[in-house]
């Protein structure tokens, strides 16, 4: 399975990422985006300006190159608003051709709405409620639940089209917001749900939120921002000039000063109407969607941070079949699970073997950083925190003043990190005992009782249980508050 790119020529942006696979969460091996602005001025003229035209062929001429370069023959070049809106669409399709020798497909506003949640849905796959994708030219809205999408819809209410071809802001964006807004008979009906929304001039938005609130991560990711902070900032932001955004530099970039409180607006006027009870970021729309849609049925229902965490595992690990087995052998020592502990557990056993090639003094620390900074998709902050926290204690992490580790404990409640304690602990034995194989747990068998915890070992076997491997069970058995016992099967 070789690599897949996608290029997404955007009413703002014209983006080249290129996943290292089609699998179920396929890490992402290069990613840039050029601001070519091909959106402005088509509201006000009807047209594609030379100027946006001439920028956006030069760097399609960039990534054709690319694409050869790395030997990519599996790709899709997509089009939106901009393109599809233009009168002089036809003939940039065809320039664009001749020079690069790409086909560009022009999708339409509910294909692309349509993708956008199916992009969600990749990395949340339990997501349920509205989406929003604000782009340049247009927002496209879509319904989610049980990894289906319906009510698709595209509005011409990105920012681009309250601006001519100079930047300048046109009259009543409010106005002919609130009007594409109020046409949607199911937008009313759907208040009170969970809002997830995509693109970057609302991620932008986002980390502003995050800077103000001195929030610990910039992992934009399924970050939750309370509805009425997100709102009231959002009206903050809509109502600044050009010369006052600039206090956000850096959070802002140059990029999108002209734009952000157009975003912003769209969005306050949208949170108005639909108040959901819940605001998540996605970072996951379009492309997602299209490498997603692509998926076999079979490989759709995988769920993504397992197989993420294999792949990882099949990266870095010495043993990468081995993290089922370990979460087999603790098992009993767990009881009273909810789900999503239950799926981080597996996940954390997977990931067990990730530092070992690291310096033994910095192993417990760098794995933290691989996790909470790393790529894993359908997890969240909290879930990437109690990971990572499980993962320090396994690799004999004590200190939590080192900074990535104060940030991740910061992020999980102290009944979390306890039940991480308990896996760390846990798989800091198994590893002990198993050197690190699968075969090595066949000989053991860990369980426990409301006063004893208990590690049978094969006769034939016993001399795998050393001091350091005692001395783990006298750890694990302390923190249990229980006593232990090491016999014979």
């Amino acid at each position: 399975m070789g690599k897949f790119a996608i290029i997404d020529i955007g009413s703002n942006t014209v983006r080249l990422v290129v996943y290292e696979n089609r699998a179920r969460a396929p890490y992402l091996v290069f990613n840039e985006k050029v601001f070519c602005r091909l959106g402005r001025g088509v509201a006000a003229k009807g047209h594609m300006i030379d100027k946006s035209m001439n920028k956006a062929a030069k760097t399609l001429r960039r990534f054709a190159l690319l694409l050869k370069k790395m030997s990519i023959d599996d790709y899709r070049v997509i089009a939106t608003s901009a393109v599809r809106d233009a009168n002089n669409s036809a003939e940039f399709i065809q320039r664009i051709k001749n020079e690069t020798g790409i086909d560009i497909e022009v999708i339409d506003g509910i294909e692309e709405a349509r993708l956008s949640a199916n992009g969600v849905i990749c990395a949340v796959p339990h997501a349920t409620g509205i989406i929003g994708d604000m782009g340049g030219g247009s927002l496209e809205l879509a319904m989610v639940h049980d990894r289906q999408v319906d009510h698709e819809i595209s509005l011409p209410i990105g920012p681009l089209q309250f601006q001519d071809d100079t930047g300048v802001k046109l009259d009543a964006p409010k106005e002919k917001i609130d009007q594409h807004l109020d046409s949607v008979d199911w937008l009313k009906k759907a208040r009170g749900r969970k809002f997830y929304a995509v693109g970057g001039a609302w991620r932008t938005l986002a980390r502003i939120h995050m800077n103000e609130k001195k929030y610990p991560l910039i992992n934009m990711h399924n970050y939750i921002i309370p509805v009425d902070e997100i709102t009231d900032l959002a009206y903050k932001i809509s109502k600044m000039k050009n010369i006052e955004l600039e206090q956000y530099r850096p959070h802002i970039s140059s990029k999108r000063i002209k734009m952000i409180s157009l975003a912003a607006l769209a969005l306050y006027r949208l949170l108005k109407m639909i108040k959901p009870c819940k605001f998540v970021v996605s970072a996951f729309g379009v492309r997602e969607g299209i490498l997603y849609d692509g998926m076999d049925k079979e490989v759709r229902e995988q769920d993504p941070l397992i197989v993420g965490c294999h792949q990882v595992a099949e990266m870095t690990g010495r043993f990468p079949d081995h993290g089922e087995r370990l979460n087999d052998w603790i098992e009993d020592l767990f009881e009273d699970e909810s789900a999503e502990h239950k799926r981080l557990r597996l996940a954390i056993c997977i990931l067990c073997d990730v530092g070992w090639r690291g310096h033994p003094e910095y192993r417990a620390d760098k794995v933290v950083s691989e996790i909470l900074y790393g790529r894993l998709s359908g997890i969240n902050h909290w879930g990437a925190a109690l990971i990572a926290m499980a993962l320090y204690i396994c690799y004999g992490g004590s200190e939590f003043n080192v900074p990535q580790v104060k940030t991740a404990k910061s992020l999980i409640s102290n009944k979390d990190l306890q039940y991480a304690r308990k896996i760390g602990l846990a798989l800091r034995l198994a590893q002990r005992i198993s050197g690190g194989t699968s075969d090595g747990l066949k000989t053991a068998e860990l369980k426990t009782t409301n006063k004893l915890l208990s590690l049978k070992v094969e006769t034939e076997m016993l001399d795998l249980v050393n001091e350091v491997v005692e001395k783990r069970v006298k750890k694990l058995a302390k923190f249990l508050d229980v006593e232990y016992e090491i016999s014979e099967v």
